[in-house]
């Protein structure tokens, strides 16, 4: 491995890295209390900050899958576009969920469209973690 496929790939790890801390604190988000309280506007409140760190969550694991693409293609990682691709249509889908879940009816039914959002994004996560880590 010369320097640049070197650095690429660090850069890629650490673009990984980072979106694992993003989508914990996504994860930490669908945990607020405020989701059971009696006020309406705490539980809205709750909704908009899990589907706002959920979408960041989202942005940086797609950083991540397409720097861990090109690190793989510079080291010539045979299965890497392939996951690419599963990487990248989990991590809209999850994005797409999470922007829909502050408009569910129902806290209840908001923090699940979270954790659905949440789901997508973790399997995401583990193809992009495969592209820079391998298996």
């Amino acid at each position: 491995m010369n320097d640049e496929q070197s650095k690429r790939l660090s850069e890629a790890a650490d673009a990984v890295i980072q979106a694992s801390e993003a989508l914990e604190e996504a994860r930490e988000s669908l945990k607020d209390k405020r989701f059971d309280s009696e006020v309406d506007r705490d539980r809205i409140a709750a909704a908009q900050q899990a589907a706002s760190k959920l979408d960041a969550a989202g942005k940086k694991l797609e950083d991540a899958v397409r720097r861990g693409t090109i690190a793989a293609a510079a080291l010539a990682r045979p299965g890497s576009y392939a996951r690419y691709r599963e990487a990248t249509a989990a991590a809209r889908e999850g994005r797409g969920l999470a922007r829909t879940a502050a408009e569910q009816d129902g806290s209840a039914a908001k923090r699940a469209r979270g954790q659905e959002a949440l789901a997508r994004l973790e399997a995401a996560l583990a193809s992009a973690a495969a592209i820079v880590f391998g298996d």
